[in-house]
């Protein structure tokens, strides 16, 4: 006799229903068995396999300034590079972009002399960049004395605002906004010259041969914290 002919035979017998309710009582106690263990012994475990983590990734920004001048010949190209050392920045910190601010004046001492023509751009290469970034301003140029501004963004997708994301783990979230490849390398800025002579520089003793070019950099540097939320 097998199982199924003996739950049967027990229901069958002329025993008033006992048989029947017993079995019945098993099959209750069993279904609340199997749902207390699913519903509160089982519940965190179900949680964590099924809950999506979110992350919450905050920066602290800071900055760091500097200046030099060089002496560029007439009809001449002369390259300024920088690199992450001269931007007093320690291991934690990011760069999030630079900006070159570059000025001159006619310094030549000569009436009426108008300001030289200067020529500034920052070829894509060399610093490991977001050189694809829409904002980089990578070049420019003026006959006036006025200043000139050259931006290049550094780490890509850098906004400055927090953020949040969803998924994965706290280290893949902190590997990503902590690799400092970005910044890497040399930054190359390049500035050519061709002077504009005043009208008295037909005389022998009046010559200008080269303009002074002012460069200031200001670098916006970030360190990032990811907190998990849930």
């Amino acid at each position: 006799m097998d199982s199924n002919d003996s739950l049967v035979y027990l229901i069958k017998e002329d025993d008033g229903g006992r048989s029947f309710a017993l079995l019945s009582t098993l099959l209750v106690l069993g279904l609340i068995f199997h749902a207390y263990v699913f519903f509160v012994v089982k519940e965190t475990d179900i949680r964590t396999k099924y809950d999506v983590a979110i992350f919450e990734i905050n920066f602290e920004e800071m900055y760091s300034t500097g200046s030099d001048s060089i002496l560029v010949g007439d009809g001449e190209t002369d390259t300024y590079s920088v690199s992450r050392a001269d931007f007093d920045a320690d291991q934690n910190q990011m760069i999030a972009k630079i900006t070159f601010t570059i000025s001159y004046e006619e310094t030549s001492g000569e009436i009426l002399d108008p300001c030289d023509e200067v020529r500034v751009q920052i070829p894509p290469n060399g610093m490991v960049a977001d050189w694809q970034n829409t904002e980089n301003i990578l070049a420019d140029s003026n006959d006036d004395c006025e200043d000139m501004t050259l931006v290049v963004y550094i780490y890509p997708e850098y906004i400055g605002e927090s953020i949040t994301e969803q998924g994965g783990q706290l280290s893949d979230w902190h590997d990503q906004w902590s690799d400092d490849s970005y910044g890497t390398g040399l930054l190359n800025l390049e500035v050519s010259v061709d002077t504009n002579e005043a009208p008295t520089s037909t005389l022998p003793t009046v010559s200008d041969e080269n303009e002074e070019i002012q460069i200031q950099w200001d670098i916006l540097l970030f360190e990032a914290s990811v907190e998990k939320m849930n």
